[in-house]
């Protein structure tokens, strides 16, 4: 997320402070308010009787607050959005939201790949090319985050995550189109506490970045560049 790090005059994306679970009207005043917070997060739903998007808490109950009035009172307030969304069906009226509204700091949209692909209804689920697709041709400055539970009890060997890496890798070579990303891995652990089962997840974050000219020879690939079209081939 070096882009909106830059944008803030910050050295590492590191130093972004963020708030998370943005669900009511005072919270987001209070974060809004707040010069220390560069992002605010929040999770959005989008049910069969809603109009538009909402935001809520992972367990659920009513809404105080709509997706645009929050792009909006962030936008005022010089703050960068993250949307982590949990409906697959909200993925395309939030990108005609952002689309619209077109706030000045590049947007973080999340899925969780795993939750997309295995929705309530098979009629709902979203492929990760479909999101990364969507959001990179209506918003190219958005910054594309594709996360995962990893080792969970169905997945104890480890072979999904292998597979979902791979079908990420092949969508960063050969079918993002015209616009650089740069790519960024971030992965946390969080142990079980008073009962409470710990949790392991992953994340690859694709960060538009400014047009650059082709590379026409192994020389101007630097030293910690490695290829994935020999693994590519090998998983093929």
């Amino acid at each position: 997320m070096q882009s909106l790090a830059t944008a803030f005059g910050l050295a590492h994306s590191a130093d972004l402070q963020w708030v998370h679970s943005i669900v009511t009207e005072a919270t987001l005043a209070n974060a809004c308010a707040d010069p220390a917070l560069h992002v605010l997060e929040a999770n959005v739903f989008f049910e069969e009787s809603d109009a538009v998007p909402l935001l809520k808490g992972f367990r659920g109950g009513p809404a105080e607050l709509d997706l645009a009035s929050f792009i909006t009172q962030a936008s005022l307030a010089n703050k960068a959005i993250k949307l982590d969304f949990h409906s697959p069906n909200a993925v395309e009226p939030a990108v005609a939201l952002l689309a619209l509204l077109r706030p000045e700091l590049p947007p973080i949209l999340h899925a969780d790949v795993f939750a997309l692909l295995a929705p309530k209804k098979a009629s709902d689920a979203l492929e990760p090319e479909q999101f990364v697709r969507m959001v990179a041709t209506r918003l190219p400055r958005a910054i594309i985050s594709l996360g995962w539970s990893l080792k969970r009890v169905s997945d104890i060997d480890g072979r999904v995550e292998e597979a979902l890496v791979m079908q990420l890798a092949a969508m960063l070579t050969e079918r993002l189109g015209p616009t650089h990303y740069g790519l960024e891995i971030r992965a946390g652990y969080h142990p079980t506490r008073n009962g409470v089962a710990g949790e392991r997840g992953a994340a690859l974050l694709l960060d538009p970045l400014p047009t650059m000219p082709p590379a026409h020879s192994s020389a101007s690939v630097g030293g910690n560049v490695i290829s994935l079209l020999p693994r590519l081939r090998r998983v093929a």
